[in-house]
């Protein structure tokens, strides 16, 4: 499936974006609310089939809103343990196996890791960088009455 905002063919969330529940990729997803998971191909086949494929909404795990300075934060809490300050960007990224230029963009921010990336970094490290995501309910609001509308802006030529 496409994501609704940028077209590539990575949408894996559903996620309300100002009022409207779209399907987006996990990079287009940080500008949003995430409120679930997209049905996939197979997914639905199943469905159809009568069995039960229904994705469970609190399966649906993203990374940590600060996950850049909790890496760096580490990173300074062992270097302290050694005699030298702080520990080299170089050894840290050796004893995550990350490259070196990859984890300093993760520290500034500049790059987000995936899911499964962010977990091993996390359990290398002993900290938690995955959080489950929160359903929202209700997010689309409901249009008020005296509020115009794009329709009724239109005139429709008919023929």
């Amino acid at each position: 499936m496409d994501c609704d905002m940028c077209g590539r063919e990575q949408a894996t969330l559903k996620a309300a974006v100002e009022g409207s529940v779209l399907s987006l990729c996990d990079g287009c997803s940080k500008f949003g609310k995430v409120v679930g998971r997209v049905a996939t191909a197979a997914a639905a086949a199943k469905k159809k089939e009568g069995k039960t494929a229904a994705i469970a909404e609190d399966d649906t795990e993203l990374i940590v809103a600060n996950f850049g300075q909790l890496l760096k934060q580490k990173r300074e809490e062992l270097g302290r343990k050694q005699e030298d300050g702080f520990m080299k960007l170089e050894d840290f990224a050796k004893m995550i196996n990350v490259k070196e230029s990859v984890l300093h963009k993760m520290e500034t921010g500049a790059l987000k890791p995936s899911v499964e990336e962010a977990k091993r970094i996390g359990k290398a490290l002993g900290i938690k960088l995955v959080e489950k995501a929160e359903a929202v309910e209700d997010i689309v609001p409901q249009p008020k009455k005296d509020q115009l509308t794009l329709g009724d802006l239109i005139k429709i030529k008919k023929k």
